[in-house]
């Protein structure tokens, strides 16, 4: 359920889709310094987060749906937790751009919500699920202001099955793999890690431990019954049609 594995040693430039505060970039010119390393994020704030602590990285504010660079520049792009942000209407899109950006024979690296036992945990949906609660314990999401500027609302947390990726990615791609992770310790350290998140206490060792649980959680896969999936596709040439992904590997 990482997408380093994926990364070839050689890629020259790396677009990381939805980069947020900039943890995966900075992953990524530790591990690629000589690489041309990129990111978009809508939310303007964690944007100049980012770009204080990468100056390094060429940083842009934008959305998935368009993206701000030419054709063909990328040999890797990534893009973790992002797609169940996007309003339905735009997923389509954001394949489509990401496609577009990448070098043929490039992959595409993604990582979403998956349609496990335990996705109704989802603390992220809690806005929607109890929205008198939220609203008295939290008010409004430190999201909100920043999708409110871009005329977006923060999205349902759609957990998805390989079905609905699938039928999500168009044409010209070859499926290269896929994974599968998490079940519920999880979304469970997801929901103890809340309160340290809203007081700023990002760095604090207890919820460095519950991070650290969860990730051993999502290395291990738990077929159909994940919390988590990793889609990792290549790009064809224009034209040509998808490659589906092996069934009998599902």
């Amino acid at each position: 359920m990482r997408v380093y594995p994926f990364i070839k040693p050689d890629a020259a430039a790396i677009l990381d889709v939805g980069c947020n505060v900039g943890a995966l970039v900075g992953e990524l010119l530790r591990r690629h310094p000589n690489a041309f390393v990129a990111g978009v994020e809508i939310n303007a704030a964690a944007l100049e987060v980012a770009r204080r602590n990468h100056p390094k990285a060429d940083l842009r504010h934008s959305g998935a749906e368009n993206i701000p660079f030419p054709e063909a520049t990328f040999d890797v792009v990534t893009c973790v937790e992002v797609l169940e942000h996007l309003p339905a209407s735009l997923r389509p899109a954001a394949f489509q751009e990401m496609r577009r950006v990448l070098k043929p024979g490039g992959r595409l690296l993604m990582t979403v919500p998956h349609a496990g036992w335990f996705d109704w945990l989802d603390s992220n949906n809690v806005r929607y699920r109890l929205p008198g609660l939220y609203r008295t314990l939290v008010g409004r999401g430190r999201r909100d202001a920043n999708y409110d500027a871009k005329g977006r609302t923060v999205e349902w947390h759609h957990h998805f099955t390989l079905a609905e990726l699938e039928s999500l990615v168009g044409p010209g791609w070859r499926w290269h793999a896929v994974q599968r992770g998490g079940l519920f310790l999880y979304p469970l350290m997801d929901w103890l890690s809340w309160p340290f998140y809203r007081m700023g206490l990002i760095e604090n060792p207890v919820r460095l431990f519950f991070e650290r649980v969860g990730g051993w959680d999502y290395d291990v896969d738990f077929g159909s019954a994940s919390y988590g999936i990793l889609i990792a596709l290549e790009r064809r040439k224009d034209g040509a049609p998808t490659v589906p992904f092996n069934a009998a590997s599902r």
